[in-house]
Order: C-alpha cells, then sequence, then structure tokens
C-alpha cells in the first residue's frame, strides 16, 4: 500500500517525466522505492535508464525482481531489455524455460563484433560479471563454439565453467560437451544436467550440513559458502565424485575443522590443491 509520501513522490516523478527532465524524474522513483519494493516503480526506472541508452542498469534493476514472469509489465519491461542490450543467449534460455518461443525478436549483435568479443573475452585475464554478460549478445552457434573451446582448457577457473555449463543447460543444449574437471577430461550432455541449485547430490550435502549446524547457524553461512566452492569444482559431474552425500556432508565438515576428510580425503586434497593453484594464478596476474 503506498504512503502519501509515496504517492507525492510519485507524481512528482512523472510530473519530470512529462517534462523530459529524466535525471529528476529518476531520482524520484528513487526515492519512492526507499519506501519499499513496488514492481510498477522499477519498471519506470527501467524505462527510464533505456531512455537514457543505460541498458545496463536496467537489466541489473529488473533482475531483482523477484518474479520477472507473472506480473505481465514487469515480463515485458525484462524483454524490452533484453532486446535493447541484444541479450540473444538469455532470451534462447527464456524460450527453452518457457517451452515456447516468446514472442519477441532478440537479435545477437554483427558477427564481425562477435569475433571480436570472442578474441577479446579469450584475452582477460579476470573475467567480471560484466565480462561474461557481454557473451549474450552471440549467436547460439557463437556461444556453443567458446563455451566448448574454454571449458577444454585446464587453466580456466571453476566459476567460469560453472557459468559456461549452467547457461549450456539453460539453452538445451542436447549434445556431448566435454569439460575439464579436477585436471580431468570428462563430458557431459546440458540438456540432460541439472542446474547445481537443484542437483539432488547438491542438496543433500546441503541440508546434512544444515541439520548438524542447526544448534549454531553463526557458521552456517560460512560452511555453505565454502562447500559452493567445493562443489563447484566438481560440477556437472558431481555424480561421478559424490556416491554418498552424507557421508561426503560428514567428511566436508571434518575437512574443514580439523583436515580429516575420512573416505573423502584424497578427493577432499586434490580439490584444495586445484583451487591453490588457482588463486597463486591469480594473485599472479593481479
Amino acid at each position: 500500500m503506498s504512503t502519501t509520501s509515496q504517492e507525492n513522490l510519485i507524481s512528482l516523478a512523472r510530473e519530470a517525466e512529462e517534462n523530459n527532465d529524466l535525471p529528476q524524474a529518476k531520482q524520484y522513483f528513487l526515492e519512492t522505492l526507499r519506501f519499499g519494493h513496488n514492481s510498477e516503480i522499477v519498471c519506470e526506472l527501467c524505462e527510464i535508464y533505456l531512455k537514457e541508452e543505460k541498458a545496463d542498469q536496467a537489466y541489473a534493476l529488473v533482475k531483482e525482481e523477484p518474479d520477472l514472469f507473472s506480473d505481465t509489465r514487469v515480463f515485458q519491461t525484462y524483454l524490452s531489455i533484453l532486446e535493447k542490450r541484444n541479450f540473444n543467449i538469455e532470451k534462447q534460455e527464456l524460450d527453452n524455460l518457457l517451452k515456447k518461443k516468446v514472442d519477441i525478436e532478440v537479435k545477437p549483435i554483427a558477427e564481425a563484433d562477435q569475433q571480436k568479443l570472442m578474441q577479446n573475452f579469450r584475452s582477460l585475464k579476470n573475467i567480471t560479471e560484466a565480462d561474461y554478460l557481454k557473451l549474450f549478445q552471440l549467436s547460439r552457434e557463437n556461444f556453443i563454439l567458446l563455451a566448448e573451446s574454454l571449458l577444454l582448457d585446464p587453466s580456466q577457473n571453476f566459476a567460469l565453467r560453472l557459468s559456461l555449463c549452467e547457461d549450456l543447460i539453460k539453452l538445451g543444449v542436447n549434445k556431448e560437451i566435454k569439460v575439464f574437471v579436477l585436471g580431468e577430461a570428462k563430458s557431459f550432455v546440458p540438456a540432460q544436467t541439472m542446474l547445481l541449485e537443484k542437483d539432488p547430490v547438491y542438496r543433500e550435502v546441503c541440508i546434512s550440513i544444515a541439520d548438524y549446524l542447526r544448534r549454531d547457524p553463526s557458521k552456517l553461512t560460512l560452511m555453505v559458502g565454502e562447500l559452493n566452492i567445493v562443489i563447484g569444482m566438481l560440477y556437472p559431474t558431481l555424480h561421478d565424485y559424490i556416491h554418498d552425500p552424507d557421508q561426503f556432508a560428514h567428511d566436508f565438515r571434518k575437512y574443514i575443522e580439523e583436515k580429516k576428510g575420512g573416505a573423502n580425503q584424497k578427493l577432499l586434497d586434490q580439490i584444495y590443491q586445484y583451487l591453490a593453484v588457482e588463486h597463486a594464478v591469480d594473485d599472479f596476474d593481479n
């Protein structure tokens, strides 16, 4: 429910927008959101960002929405932002998720620009989220080709591997993809693979750890954060390494607390050896 102050700010914002004073309108809308979340205001702010040619800020704002699909205006705003940013890959992921073609055309950037983007991405030492999001401007074919080449590079870190694998899954790619996990060549079919957060092995391990730490919740966030890194090192082939989630959860906790990994000692040692190498490379690059 809007308060009188919110309603006044909204009126002032719309008046400023009618007068083409976009910076002032934006400021009023931002102040409105301080009173509480409002999807309609989020959409109006996104539209201002688009008018200002700041589609990246519009994208960041709309992606904070808890539900992009139920509210028609939120969904249409989201699609408009994808179109403006040429996020062809995310649009195709939407088609796959919703099991239908969403009625909007999102074109990738020009082929020459795609080739330059892929070349530049391969040369990056430290990849930011903004760098990665640019890959959504590629065609489906070029995104898959780039992903395949990067997943076959054992020097790439697990975070990039995880993101690429999950985007291939969201795209519904139905062919075998080669990937290096702990220095070993593995393969998976994205269309037949679960996202990490939905994988039953991951969920069972998390539940086991949460149950153990139910009387000491202060440790839970840190423990789960560390777990995400460890399991991320094994993704997307968790089932090749973890056969008993409860046992792994127990051994992981003991390893963190006492460096005693029980039946999973060798696996955990190997994971942390690879993590140490990745951190050393990052430190060297910095």
